[in-house]
């Protein structure tokens, strides 16, 4: 059998100007208007679904991706917000397991309130570049720590 090439095109980009530009209007509005969604299923009384729950836990973990392993964000300023988000996220987890509604408190409420602003901030501030760029980093970091879990189910592990 015939070893395949490593060789992948690459699209021809006709404007590279577009590297240096936010992502479109539109795609950051659609964007943040799923996170937005999610975040009311939340508040609401409902039982919010697994999707809502995805969009932001991407949310907070491509947030702390900027700040921590990209470094397009300060720490010292994000990781606070992004830590009582993800505490939050983790009681509603525990609240749910223990047979009560996955719904989120007052000061979790906020706290994903408080993480969705900065993504937005983000969304119109880095490039279109940039945010794809995160996103890919947390998407490749989520999926390390998956397999990390699914070699050791009884390894608890906190951090991304």
């Amino acid at each position: 059998m015939r070893k395949r090439s490593s060789y992948r095109p690459r699209p021809v980009l006709t404007d590279p100007l577009l590297l240096l530009k936010p992502a479109p209007k539109v795609d950051r509005d659609a964007l943040m208007l799923r996170f937005l969604t999610a975040l009311q299923a939340m508040s609401s009384g409902s039982h919010p679904g697994v999707e809502e729950w995805r969009d932001l836990s991407d949310a907070v973990n491509t947030v702390e991706t900027l700040a921590v392993t990209i470094g397009k964000l300060v720490p010292g300023e994000v990781m606070p917000t992004v830590n009582a988000a993800i505490a939050a996220m983790v009681a509603a987890s525990v609240r749910f397991k223990a047979g009560d509604g996955m719904r989120l408190d007052g000061p979790g409420l906020q706290a994903l309130r408080d993480v969705l602003g900065i993504y937005a901030h983000c969304l119109e501030t880095l490039t279109g570049r940039e945010m794809a760029v995160a996103c890919a980093e947390t998407s490749r970091r989520v999926q390390a720590l998956m397999r990390r879990r699914s070699a050791d189910p009884t390894a608890l592990v906190v951090e991304l």
